[in-house]
């Protein structure tokens, strides 16, 4: 008698665990699969976005790597982190839009002063992303206003959302 308690319990456990935490138990008992699941998305949004990225009216020489690698980067890591938090987050810390504007706000801070000024070396000093300073100045305007755009988003949500709580805990 005491089994078939034991296995109603069990079943209600399984109907009443919520679709997010099934998936994580899937992903963390079959880690090959997830990992191929994983890259298979990442491969699938970057060909998504480069795909998108066709379809958009950009001229001719701002679609070279050099001049679209910001938005690229950026696009991409908004797709991404949404499949995180929803998939693969496993902190279980809940999402709020300021930690969402958080990785923006690093992101291309700090992308705009390497890709200005140092650039991305490859293999034997090659570079895989040069400085913008090196590139054409005619062009060089895009993607420095790229990054501004996404970093002046992020600062204004961050700033928004302070305002928000501060209010929040004053009433």
């Amino acid at each position: 008698m005491g089994k078939i308690h034991s296995k109603k319990s069990n079943s209600n456990t399984k109907k009443n665990r919520p679709r997010k935490e099934s998936f994580r138990l899937w992903m963390d008992s079959h880690k090959l699969l997830g990992f191929f699941l994983v890259f298979g998305l990442i491969l699938g949004i970057g060909l998504g976005v480069t795909l998108v990225f066709k379809l958009l009216p950009i001229p001719l020489p701002y679609r070279d790597i050099n001049y679209s690698f910001p938005i690229y980067i950026n696009i991409f890591c908004l797709v991404y982190r949404l499949f995180d938090y929803w998939f693969l987050d496993l902190t279980r810390t809940r999402m709020t839009i300021k930690r969402y504007a958080d990785l923006f706000f690093y992101l291309n801070s700090i992308g705009l002063i390497v890709h200005l000024f140092i650039g991305i070396g490859g293999k034997n000093g090659k570079g895989l992303l040069p400085s913008l300073l090196s590139l054409d100045h005619r062009y060089i305007w895009f993607p420095i206003a790229t990054y501004l755009i996404f970093f002046s988003l992020a600062s204004i949500i961050t700033l928004v959302m302070n305002y928000i709580e501060k209010k929040r805990s004053q009433s």
